[in-house]
């Protein structure tokens, strides 16, 4: 199983929430956004100078700076390098 910082997903890989780790009351802002366990999130682009991120949840666009991602844990399940093509197909566990 592939767990990483959702900060170091990679854009155009997806991935399922595995756990958030921030004070209750940015988790709770977080949980209202979709960021819960079992969640699917894609990672969708992010800035030129490379902070905020944005990121698909629930079908919804959701910037984040990497400060916050960097408590928000993923199980990758594709990986796809930066420009677009696939690099790996991680199964989830």
């Amino acid at each position: 199983m592939n767990v990483l910082a959702l900060s170091d997903a990679k854009v155009g890989s997806a991935g399922v929430v595995e756990r958030v780790d921030l004070p209750n009351e940015v988790s709770d802002y977080l949980a209202h956004l979709g960021f819960l366990p079992g969640t699917s999130v894609e990672i969708l682009r992010r800035a030129p100078a490379g902070d905020p991120r944005v990121y698909r949840i629930d079908g919804v666009e959701v910037g984040l700076r990497n400060e916050t991602a960097q408590h928000i844990f993923l199980r990758v399940i594709s990986d796809t390098a930066d420009d677009g093509t696939p690099s790996a197909t991680i199964e989830a566990a």
